[in-house]
C-alpha cells in the first residue's frame, strides 16, 4: 500500500496477514489492528531472493510476504527466477535474474527493484524460464534467452530488449516453457516457436521452429499454460488438452509416452483454469474443485502422496477461485480468501514458515484474497487486493435449452440458451460452425428456409442436441416463377431467396438451386419447360416458370 509507505511495510514482515478490511477517511488510510491493507493490483511475494526475485528492492530470503514495488498491475507471469508485470497504465515491469537480458532493460544485471522495458499499451504478459513475453496491439514482443528460437525471431541470438514476433497477430494471451513459446490467438487458434524435441510445438513432429507455426488439430482454445517441456490448455467446452513431454505423465492421458499433437486429458470437464510450470499440470473446474497430475516426488500433486499420477487426482483444498504453480509445487486461492500451497518448501516457497516439503496444502499465513498467482523455481509471487471472478454457473440442464429462429430480412437469425461451449448448427446433414461460445448465430439468405435447424453443444462433454423452434411461418412466395430465354439458356427467377429450390426440366428433376439464390440459368434450356418446387412453411408448393 503506497498511502501508508513504511508502515505498511514494518507490517507485511512481521508476519501479519494482508487482507482487505479498510476504512477510508479523505486521503488518510485507516487498517483494522493487525491486519494490514492490500489495493488492488499490489504484488506480495515470497520464498527465495537471491537473485532478487521477490522485486522487493534487497536479496533477502523472505519467509513471509513482502511487497514488490509494482501497484495497479492487472497481470502477472514467472519465469524461473524472474517476474514479469503488466500494469494498469500499459507498462510492463520486470525484476530478479537477468543473466539473459530478461528484464528487457537493455543490461544483462539482476534487478531487485522492478524496471521497465519500455513497453506501452501492454494488455497480457508471460515468462519462460529464461525469456520474457508480451502482447501489445495484438502482436507478441519477447526478450531474453534464445537459445531454441523461443523468442520467434527466426534466429537464435539473445536479446537484452523487447523485440517484435513477425508472423503473427491476433494475439491475447503467451505462455513459455524452459525454450518453447505458446501464443493464443483471438480466434481460438495457437502458434507455437522454439524447441521441439519432445512435440512441444503441437506440430505432429519433433522439428524445431525459430518462427511462428500452427498448432495442430485444436481450435476454440480460451486459456494457455506451459511447462518445462510441455502445453496445456483449456477450450471453450470446458476440456483440457495437453502435448509435449510426458515422462511423469503430466500429460494426463494415462501414460508416460510424449505427444507431438493435442490430446484429450480424459475425466475432466467444466474446467475453468489451467496451469503448469515443471512436469505437473493443475486444473480447476467451475465447482471450485482443484486437479493435478504428472511428477509428484516432493509432494506437487498435493493429494498427500509423492506417487506419480498420470490421470487427474484431487488437491485436497477447500472449494477454490484460482490456482498456480511452480517449479515443483502448486497454490489455490479458496473461496474464503484464504491461500493454500503444496509441494517443494525448499526456500520458504510454500509461505507456511517452514523448509519442510509438504505432500498436502497448507495455508500461507500471510496473505488473503489473491487473484492471480505463480511461481519460479523457488519463489511464490501473487496479486491481490481485489475479487477473484467467481467460477461461472454450471450449465443448464438439456430440456431447458431452447433455440429461436426468426426471420431478419432475407437472412435467418438463430438464437439459443447458453450452452457453456462451442455450439455448431446442423441444417439436415450440414453442418455450420460458429466463432465461439456465442448464443446467435445468422445464416444468409434462409429468411424462407423450411428445414429444421439443430444446435448442438457437448454439457459435461456429452453431445446434446436441441432444435431451432421458427418464430413464424416462413411467407409464400410472393409471385409464380419466371422464364426468359437469352440466346439459347433459359434464366429463371423467383420473388424470393429461398432454399432448398429444386428445379425439374421438362417434368424430372434437374438441380437443386443454391441456398438463398432468387433465380438460376439453365444452359441451352430455351425450348423446354420448367417448374420450381419450394417447401415454405414446410408444405411442398410447385410453381410453373412461365
Amino acid at each position: 500500500m503506497r498511502a501508508i509507505g513504511g508502515a505498511w511495510q514494518a507490517a507485511v514482515q512481521t508476519g501479519t496477514r494482508i487482507g482487505v478490511a479498510l476504512a477510508v477517511v479523505a486521503t488518510v488510510v485507516v487498517a483494522t489492528p493487525g491486519v494490514a491493507v492490500a489495493a488492488d493490483g499490489d504484488v506480495y511475494a515470497w520464498g527465495a531472493n537471491q537473485l532478487s526475485q521477490l522485486g522487493d528492492g534487497t536479496t533477502s530470503y523472505r519467509g513471509n510476504a513482502v511487497q514488490s514495488g509494482v501497484a495497479g498491475t492487472v497481470d502477472i507471469a514467472g519465469g524461473r527466477h524472474h517476474v514479469v508485470a503488466a500494469e494498469s497504465d500499459g507498462s510492463v515491469s520486470t525484476w530478479g535474474w537477468n543473466g539473459s537480458g530478461q528484464l528487457g532493460d537493455g543490461t544483462s544485471a539482476n534487478r531487485a527493484n522492478p524496471v521497465s522495458p519500455g513497453l506501452d499499451n501492454v494488455t497480457a504478459v508471460g515468462a519462460g524460464h529464461y525469456h520474457s513475453l508480451a502482447v501489445r496491439n495484438g502482436e507478441v514482443w519477447s526478450w531474453g534467452r534464445n537459445s531454441h528460437g523461443q523468442l520467434g525471431l527466426g534466429d537464435e541470438v539473445n536479446r537484452n530488449s523487447p523485440q517484435r514476433v513477425g508472423g503473427i497477430s491476433g494475439v491475447v494471451a503467451v505462455a513459455g516453457g524452459r525454450e518453447h513459446t505458446l501464443a493464443l490467438r483471438s480466434d481460438g487458434t495457437l502458434r507455437a516457436w522454439g524447441d521441439n524435441d519432445n512435440g512441444q510445438l503441437g506440430r505432429g513432429n519433433t522439428t524445431a521452429s525459430a518462427t511462428p507455426v500452427a498448432v495442430t488439430g485444436i481450435s476454440g482454445v480460451s486459456e494457455i499454460s506451459s511447462g518445462r517441456i510441455h502445453a496445456i490448455v483449456l477450450r471453450t467446452d470446458g476440456t483440457v488438452w495437453t502435448w509435449g513431454d510426458n515422462n511423469y505423465g503430466q500429460l494426463g492421458d494415462g501414460t508416460t509416452t510424449d505427444r507431438t499433437v493435442p490430446q484429450q486429458v480424459q475425466g475432466l470437464s467444466n474446467i475453468v483454469q489451467v496451469e503448469a510450470f515443471g512436469f505437473h499440470s493443475i486444473a480447476l473446474d467451475s465447482a471450485g474443485r482443484v486437479w493435478a497430475w504428472g511428477r509428484n516426488n516432493l509432494g506437487q500433486l498435493g493429494d498427500g502422496t509423492t506417487i506419480e499420477r498420470t490421470r487427474p487426482v484431487r488437491v485436497g483444498v477447500p472449494t477454490s477461485v484460482a490456482i498456480g504453480s511452480g517449479r515443483d509445487y502448486g497454490m489455490a486461492a479458496a473461496a474464503d480468501g484464504t491461500i493454500r500451497a503444496w509441494g517443494r518448501n525448499d526456500s520458504g516457497q510454500l509461505g507456511d514458515g517452514s523448509t519442510t516439503d509438504r505432500t498436502a496444502p497448507v495455508v500461507v499465513d500471510d496473505v488473503d484474497d489473491a487473484v492471480e498467482m505463480v511461481g519460479g523455481r523457488d519463489y511464490i509471487a501473487v496479486r491481490v487486493g481485489g475479487d477473484a471472478p467467481p467460477p461461472p454457473p454450471p450449465p443448464p440442464p438439456p430440456a431447458e435449452l431452447e433455440c429461436t429462429a426468426s426471420a431478419v430480412g432475407n437472412d435467418l437469425v438463430l438464437s439459443w440458451t447458453d450452452g457453456f461451449g462451442r455450439a455448431v448448427i446442423r441444417r439436415g446433414a450440414s453442418w455450420h460452425s460458429t466463432p465461439g461460445n456465442v448464443t446467435t448465430t445468422t445464416i444468409a439468405g434462409a429468411a424462407n428456409d423450411a428445414a429444421t435447424y439443430l444446435v448442438r453443444v457437448r454439457i459435461d462433454g456429452v453431445r446434446t442436441d436441441f432444435p431451432c423452434e421458427r418464430d413464424g411461418a416462413p411467407p409464400p412466395p410472393n409471385a409464380p416463377c419466371e422464364a426468359t430465354a437469352v440466346g439459347n439458356d433459359m434464366v429463371l427467377s423467383w420473388d424470393a431467396a429461398f432454399n432448398d429450390v429444386n428445379v425439374r426440366r421438362n417434368g424430372s428433376w434437374l438441380v437443386t438451386a443454391p441456398d438463398g439464390a432468387a433465380g438460376y440459368t439453365i444452359p441451352g434450356g430455351a425450348n423446354d419447360a420448367f417448374v420450381i418446387v419450394i417447401r415454405p412453411g414446410g408444405v411442398k408448393t410447385t410453381h410453373t416458370c412461365v
